[in-house]
């Protein structure tokens, strides 16, 4: 009938009480498939440069700084904390949870101190990898391209440093990335948001973290194995 009253569409925004609708898992589909693509990006990038690796002569070899060590128990450290974290929230302790996300967030900005300072020995090292290779003989003459080994090695050992940086940096911007929504985690747990049956934001940084220490680990024994 003409001029009948139509019903009304139900508006999800109203039918939640004015709350966007929370689709469980769906975040961690989300974060899972984030650290997929990203685990793809180090495998193969690490895969690439072990490749390029074996085209080096390799004579000399550069010892990398000890740090490297103590910033990836720190690394190892933070995922433990961050399990701790939500091992806690999951059984309702709010305080402990706290306690271990503020642990892992210092962790973390630790661990970015760290690397600055093994980037700073590193790059130490390989120059003074370079001043000795310029005292080779110069009849040596390298395969690769007719250069003079003291050049072909040296360019070498220029190649191992980007590489080096490449990796670390690499890693580190998204050691970065990862304390920012960390930091935003921090603030909504000592809020009293999250409980046991409501912490998607720690469930989430467990994710990224784990994801963190094993990509670290891989790049530091591909570092171990081709320095």
């Amino acid at each position: 009938m003409t001029g009948a009253l139509q019903p009304e569409t139900p508006d999800p925004s109203k039918r939640y009480g004015g709350k966007s609708l929370h689709v469980p898992g769906a975040g961690t589909l989300g974060v899972s498939l984030l650290v997929g693509s990203l685990s793809v990006l180090f495998v193969s990038s690490l895969i690439g440069y072990i490749c390029y690796w074996f085209s080096f002569p390799r004579p000399v070899r550069v010892h990398l700084p000890w740090g490297l060590w103590l910033s990836t128990a720190v690394l190892i450290l933070s995922s433990f904390t961050i399990h701790w974290a939500w091992s806690a929230i999951r059984h309702d302790l709010q305080r402990s949870c706290r306690v271990a996300l503020l642990a892992t967030l210092i962790l973390g900005i630790t661990f970015l101190g760290l690397q600055c300072w093994n980037w700073a020995e590193i790059y130490g090292a390989l120059q003074s990898a370079d001043h000795a290779l310029k005292a080779l003989h110069p009849q040596y003459v390298s395969p690769i391209g007719g250069m003079r080994m003291a050049h072909a090695l040296i360019y070498e050992k220029q190649a191992m440093f980007a590489a080096f940086f490449f990796f670390t940096v690499m890693h580190a911007v998204h050691v970065l990335g990862g304390l920012i929504p960390l930091g935003v985690v921090n603030v909504k747990a000592r809020q009293g948001i999250y409980s046991r049956n409501y912490h998607p934001g720690v469930r989430y940084c467990l994710i990224y973290w784990h994801f963190l220490d094993a990509a670290w680990i891989l790049i530091l024994i591909t570092l171990l194995i081709t320095f």
